[in-house]
């Protein structure tokens, strides 16, 4: 433990490299403090547990040969302190329960022994105490080391990526890359061990030549005798070496298969899903239904909140790649049954999803145009005098027009919110009665006040809806209604942060998620696991032409130099910008808003997009239009959509941005629709 950290050493030219120089750098500062740790530690001494010194103690006691004592260089585990600590005890114990059994005769003795049992586990905790200081010291110098070999294997991967940028191309070659650095960095460390070895090996010349000496010698005897036995048997010298060619010959060929297949099965198992079908199908299974559990949650949220007038709902897409929660879920448990997984579906899905609520008062107003003679609707009335109880300082005088009011004709509107405006003409309940008045009574939910000569019958009338008409002798073909209304508004907020997304920032170290990402490239190689998934689509990829003739619509032109910038981006649940990547709808979105055609239809679902835009029949589709797929994954209306580019092709948020045939099979299977923009 005493000996250096490994550091690694870069010429100039690799440290004009930035990324390896960040790396190296990094490395240093942490060998360094590795070494300052180890600089700490007691020098000259072996950590030993206690058991093994008192042994030691023991042995000088006795005559004769001493027995080598077993030393620990360094504590393993806190486990190893508290199994000693727990023996020193027991052995302690045991040795004072069997003074106990005599005492019975003698309390004198009880009381020495007893004085006795106390000093020594005082003695043993003050022993624990400098034990475990040790240790805290020993664990911290072995954590700082291990820190300092992962940067100098991650110093080491930079060097390499920079002199082969081609194993950089994909996962795979990185995976691998990456295990090769750790086996050679692993032959350094190893390597630097042996040459100090062998330094210490050569102090002892003298004798090591004494003893080299007398083996030439012998050597030399053993060799004469066994020239002198293969020049009596010649013929067994031509059998063995025929026999040793061949056993060489098979044993070279088992040795360069065994590397050949240990590769190249180190490369299948690390892109290969390791749990068995049906519990990977399963855990999918399970995951899917608490999405669409989540999905009727929200579906029977008018149900569940009758006392709102409105509902908002702002709801991201539901749903995930099936062979992106296998990947992570191989990497977590590697080989993994449906049941052992619950517990950490749960937490994936509450990091993934996140449902809120809230809720608001509106007031809103609304201006509308109704006919001579068509209804304004149910109006609700209550019965005012002219006395002073109804009208205050106004009462007796005439009405805000300026005429004295009168029964069965009269009636007002509110001062500040008219209903409709002076002097319109009403009829209700086959009365015509005129807005000559006003009042202060639409707090109270009161359109019209209607005028009577006694405030009996005022009071008499209360609150009363009624129907109420334009009346026919109107002065224009049109009365402007204005109503004011009150709204509860409960808003509701569905986020789906994405499940690449979750993974992330879940904490996996380097290699999980580099491991990670090459089984969703790869699709852990069971690309049959969900057949019926648009993450196996057929056809198209990053590269295909765009007929010239489409081109020459300055619109679709604009769209499709957009949509290809972000071609061989990653689907991702929820995304809706390049800082992101996208799903399926922010792609669409995105490309509508920012193709500089003056479109702008915010981000919304595949569904609400749809809803925003005219059908047209399949056979008139041209390039730019937009096409919709149901069914692609459990929600209801369109689940996916695509920008068609013409030829029966369009470019879409697959996986990953790419073009696609909207012929093949899986897509026909789930066409929904063709829309055109404005």
């Amino acid at each position: 433990m005493k000996k250096q950290t490994t550091k690694l050493r870069f010429s100039d030219a690799d440290l004009g490299n930035p990324d390896i120089r960040k790396a190296a750098n990094k490395a240093e500062k942490a060998v360094n403090k590795a070494d300052e740790a180890k600089a700490r530690l007691p020098s000259g001494t072996k950590l030993r547990t206690k058991k093994a010194s008192a042994e030691a103690e023991g042995a000088k006691l006795r005559f004769g040969k001493k027995e080598i004592t077993e030393e620990i260089k360094r504590p393993t585990a806190v486990k190893q302190k508290i199994i000693m600590k727990g023996a020193a005890v027991s052995a302690s114990a045991k040795a004072h329960k069997e003074v106990a059994e005599y005492e019975d005769d003698n309390v004198g003795v009880q009381a020495v022994n007893e004085t006795e049992g106390a000093a020594e586990a005082a003695a043993q905790t003050a022993d624990t105490v400098r034990y475990s200081h040790k240790m805290r010291n020993y664990k911290q110098a072995a954590k700082l080391e291990a820190k300092a070999d992962k940067a100098n294997i991650e110093a080491l991967y930079r060097k390499r990526m920079a002199e082969n940028p081609q194993a950089a191309a994909n996962p795979i070659s990185r995976w691998r890359q990456r295990q090769a650095v750790k086996k050679e960095y692993a032959a350094i460390k190893a390597g630097q061990a042996s040459a100090g070895t062998a330094a210490a090996s050569s102090v002892s010349g003298s004798t090591a030549a004494a003893s080299a000496g007398k083996a030439v010698k012998e050597t030399k005897d053993v060799g004469a005798i066994a020239a002198n036995f293969f020049r009596q048997h010649s013929h067994l010298l031509l059998v063995i070496g025929s026999l040793a060619l061949v056993i060489f010959l098979i044993a070279g060929s088992l040795s360069s298969c065994s590397m050949l297949f240990g590769g190249t099965g180190n490369a299948v198992i690390g892109t290969s899903f390791t749990a068995e079908d049906e519990d990977i199908r399963g855990a999918d299974e399970d995951y899917s239904d608490m999405e669409e559990a989540l999905r009727e949650r929200i579906r029977e949220i008018e149900e569940d909140n009758p006392d709102y007038d409105e509902y908002d709902i702002d709801m991201s897409e539901i749903g995930h790649n099936p062979y992106v929660l296998a990947a992570f879920l191989t990497v977590l448990y590697e080989d993994y049954s449906r049941a052992e997984v619950q517990r950490t579906l749960r937490e994936i899905f509450a990091a993934q999803y996140e449902f809120s609520t809230s809720h608001h008062t509106e007031t809103v107003t609304e201006t509308r145009q109704v006919r001579v003679g068509e209804s304004l609707g149910q109006v609700v009335t209550s019965g005012y005098c002219n006395c002073p109880i109804c009208c205050g300082i106004w009462s007796g005088g005439p009405t805000a027009s300026g005429v004295y009011p009168t029964a069965e004709h009269t009636i007002a509107v509110d001062a500040n919110n008219p209903f409709v405006p002076m002097g319109t003409k009403v009829v209700m309940n086959g009365v015509e009665y005129t807005v000559e008045d006003t009042g202060n009574f639409d707090l109270y939910g009161v359109q019209f006040d209607v005028y009577y000569d006694s405030h009996q019958a005022a009071q008499n009338h209360g609150h009363q809806t009624w129907e109420a008409f334009v009346a026919d002798d109107n002065g224009d073909n049109v009365v402007e209604v204005t109503q004011t209304t009150t709204k509860r508004v409960l808003t509701v907020e569905v986020t789906n942060h994405s499940l690449e997304t979750v993974i992330e920032n879940w904490g996996l170290t380097d290699d999980q998620m580099e491991r990670y990402r090459l089984l969703v490239q790869q699709k852990g190689n069971r690309d049959y696991l969900f057949p019926d998934s648009m993450y196996i689509t057929p056809g198209g990829g990053i590269q295909y032409t765009i007929p010239g003739e489409a081109l020459t619509d300055e619109k679709f032109a604009k769209m499709i130099r957009e949509a290809e910038k972000y071609l061989g981006y990653p689907y991702v649940w929820g995304g809706s910008s390049p800082s992101t990547s996208f799903d399926c709808s922010g792609f669409v979105c995105w490309v509508i808003n920012n193709c500089g055609n003056g479109w702008n239809v915010g981000r919304t679902t595949a569904e609400g997009l749809r809803q925003m835009l005219p059908a047209i029949r399949p056979s008139e589709a041209k390039p730019g239009d937009i096409i919709f797929f149901q069914g692609t994954y459990d929600t209801v209306g369109a689940s996916h959509v695509g920008i068609y580019v013409g030829n029966g092709m369009m470019i879409h948020c697959g996986s990953p941005i790419q073009y696609a045939s909207v012929n093949s099979d899986y897509f026909q299977r789930h066409f929904m629709c063709y829309c055109r923009l404005p």
